[in-house]
């Protein structure tokens, strides 16, 4: 369950009116250009008793972005149970990631833009959650590159681009368009990338070497 959304107590309603208001502002004005007299001042709060919810600004992001990279990850699983072709599993992938963005777009906002300013320590917990969820979509191109069991440079390769461009297309994307529209042109593009890479030559995930 979203941390945002977690109960309905006197002490949690102000904590989930405080992480539902850091989630729009990070997500809308940035999370440096917020402080936390900001985000108090935005829900009626004083500023000292902000600490009585969070521990400080640093790990209320870090709680933010790791809920939605676990949310993203659970409701992944959750869409791909019972497809029974890798074609199935791959729109069910794509479809789960539209479907949280159309719903969650601020929560998303945040994993995209905001990482970067999260600590090492919080960025090696969330990249658990990062690698735990492109290995659902690399297990669908090694098994449609006929490499089940060997997730090659390749793969990981072609697994970061697809990723890379569903969070991309999420935070340019202005046009009105249906769930269902949407779902089969990312589906359609993310074919083409994974069809395309079959001819190319195989290289290793983030190493480029220079000709000697």
């Amino acid at each position: 369950m979203p941390a945002a959304r977690a109960s309905s107590s006197p002490t949690s309603s102000a904590r989930d009116r405080l992480l539902d208001a850091a989630t729009e502002l990070f997500a809308t004005r940035g999370y440096q250009a917020i402080g936390l007299r900001d985000l108090a001042g935005y829900v009626g709060l004083h500023a000292g008793s902000l600490y009585h919810h969070i521990e400080n600004k640093q790990c209320l992001l870090f709680e933010l972005i790791e809920s939605a990279l676990s949310d993203l990850l659970i409701e992944t699983k959750r869409r791909m149970k019972g497809a029974k072709t890798n074609a199935d599993r791959l729109r069910r992938f794509v479809h789960a990631f539209v479907a949280f963005q159309l719903t969650e777009k601020h929560r998303l906002a945040l994993v995209a833009r905001e990482f970067v300013n999260l600590s090492e320590e919080h960025k090696h917990q969330a990249n658990q959650l990062k690698d735990a969820y492109a290995a659902l979509l690399s297990a669908i191109i090694a098994t449609d590159h006929g490499e089940q069991g060997r997730l090659d440079g390749q793969i990981c390769l072609i697994t970061n681009a697809v990723i890379g461009m569903l969070y991309g297309q999420s935070l340019w994307n202005n046009v009105e368009v249906s769930e269902q529209r949407l779902t089969e042109a990312l589906t359609s593009f993310v074919i083409g990338i994974v069809a395309s890479s079959k001819t190319t030559t195989d290289l290793s995930c983030g190493i480029f070497t220079q000709p000697s």
